[in-house]
Protein backbone atom coordinates (compact mmCIF):
# COMPACT_ATOMS: atom_id res chain seq x y z
CA UNK A 1 0.00 0.00 0.00
CA UNK A 2 1.08 3.56 -0.66
CA UNK A 3 2.48 5.51 2.28
CA UNK A 4 -0.39 8.00 2.37
CA UNK A 5 -2.79 5.15 3.04
CA UNK A 6 -1.09 4.54 6.39
CA UNK A 7 -1.30 8.23 7.31
CA UNK A 8 -4.90 8.93 6.36
CA UNK A 9 -6.77 5.92 4.96
CA UNK A 10 -9.94 7.93 4.39
CA UNK A 11 -8.47 10.75 2.33
CA UNK A 12 -6.14 9.21 -0.23
CA UNK A 13 -6.56 9.54 -4.00
CA UNK A 14 -7.24 6.10 -5.45
CA UNK A 15 -5.60 6.56 -8.84
CA UNK A 16 -2.35 7.87 -7.30
CA UNK A 17 -2.27 4.98 -4.83
CA UNK A 18 -2.78 2.61 -7.76
CA UNK A 19 0.21 4.11 -9.60
CA UNK A 20 2.35 3.51 -6.50
CA UNK A 21 1.14 -0.11 -6.42
CA UNK A 22 1.91 -0.43 -10.11
CA UNK A 23 5.50 0.61 -9.36
CA UNK A 24 5.77 -2.13 -6.75
CA UNK A 25 4.34 -4.71 -9.17
CA UNK A 26 6.67 -3.64 -11.97
CA UNK A 27 9.67 -3.88 -9.64
CA UNK A 28 8.54 -7.34 -8.54
CA UNK A 29 7.99 -8.59 -12.09
CA UNK A 30 11.43 -7.36 -13.15
CA UNK A 31 13.39 -8.63 -10.16
CA UNK A 32 11.32 -11.38 -8.55
CA UNK A 33 11.33 -9.57 -5.22
CA UNK A 34 9.60 -6.63 -3.57
CA UNK A 35 11.27 -3.24 -3.23
CA UNK A 36 10.42 -3.13 0.51
CA UNK A 37 8.16 -4.86 3.01
CA UNK A 38 5.89 -1.93 3.80
CA UNK A 39 5.70 1.71 2.71
CA UNK A 40 6.42 3.02 6.19
CA UNK A 41 9.41 4.99 7.40
CA UNK A 42 10.17 2.12 9.78
CA UNK A 43 11.08 -0.03 6.76
CA UNK A 44 14.79 0.55 5.99
CA UNK A 45 14.44 0.24 2.21
CA UNK A 46 11.38 2.46 2.05
CA UNK A 47 13.11 5.01 4.28
CA UNK A 48 15.88 5.27 1.67
CA UNK A 49 13.26 6.11 -0.96
CA UNK A 50 11.52 8.61 1.33
CA UNK A 51 14.85 10.34 1.97
CA UNK A 52 15.76 10.35 -1.74
CA UNK A 53 18.74 8.08 -1.05
CA UNK A 54 18.16 6.08 -4.21
CA UNK A 55 21.82 5.11 -4.57
CA UNK A 56 21.72 3.16 -1.29
CA UNK A 57 18.26 1.79 -2.09
CA UNK A 58 19.46 0.31 -5.39
CA UNK A 59 22.77 -0.83 -3.87
CA UNK A 60 20.78 -3.07 -1.53
CA UNK A 61 19.68 -5.09 -4.60
CA UNK A 62 23.08 -5.46 -6.29
CA UNK A 63 23.21 -9.22 -5.64
CA UNK A 64 19.64 -9.77 -6.82
CA UNK A 65 19.37 -8.10 -10.20
CA UNK A 66 21.17 -5.79 -12.62
CA UNK A 67 18.73 -2.91 -13.08
CA UNK A 68 19.07 -0.62 -16.12
CA UNK A 69 19.37 3.09 -15.28
CA UNK A 70 16.16 4.00 -17.11
CA UNK A 71 14.28 1.33 -15.14
CA UNK A 72 15.65 2.77 -11.90
CA UNK A 73 14.50 6.24 -12.94
CA UNK A 74 11.01 4.95 -13.70
CA UNK A 75 10.69 3.16 -10.35
CA UNK A 76 12.17 6.10 -8.43
CA UNK A 77 9.48 8.34 -9.87
CA UNK A 78 6.64 5.88 -9.38
CA UNK A 79 7.46 5.24 -5.71
CA UNK A 80 7.76 8.87 -4.63
CA UNK A 81 6.76 9.50 -1.01
CA UNK A 82 4.80 12.60 -2.04
CA UNK A 83 1.84 11.46 -4.19
CA UNK A 84 1.90 14.74 -6.12
CA UNK A 85 5.43 13.98 -7.33
CA UNK A 86 4.62 10.54 -8.76
CA UNK A 87 4.44 10.01 -12.49
CA UNK A 88 1.04 10.02 -14.13
CA UNK A 89 -0.03 7.09 -16.30
CA UNK A 90 0.78 9.11 -19.42
CA UNK A 91 4.27 9.83 -18.06
CA UNK A 92 4.77 6.15 -17.27
CA UNK A 93 3.71 5.01 -20.74
CA UNK A 94 5.94 7.64 -22.34
CA UNK A 95 8.95 6.90 -20.14
CA UNK A 96 12.12 5.79 -22.02
CA UNK A 97 12.19 2.40 -20.29
CA UNK A 98 8.65 1.69 -21.49
CA UNK A 99 9.70 2.58 -25.04
CA UNK A 100 12.55 0.05 -25.04
CA UNK A 101 12.78 -3.34 -26.69
CA UNK A 102 9.95 -5.80 -26.27
CA UNK A 103 9.95 -9.56 -26.51
CA UNK A 104 8.66 -11.00 -29.75
CA UNK A 105 5.68 -13.37 -29.66
CA UNK A 106 8.10 -16.23 -30.29
CA UNK A 107 10.25 -15.23 -27.29
CA UNK A 108 7.22 -15.01 -25.06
Amino acid sequence: MAPEFFVSPCSYQGHVVDLFALGILLFNLFSGTNPFDTAKLSDPRFLRIAENRYDTFWASFENICDFPEDFKDLINNMLQLNPLQRLSMADIVGHPWMQGEMATPEEV
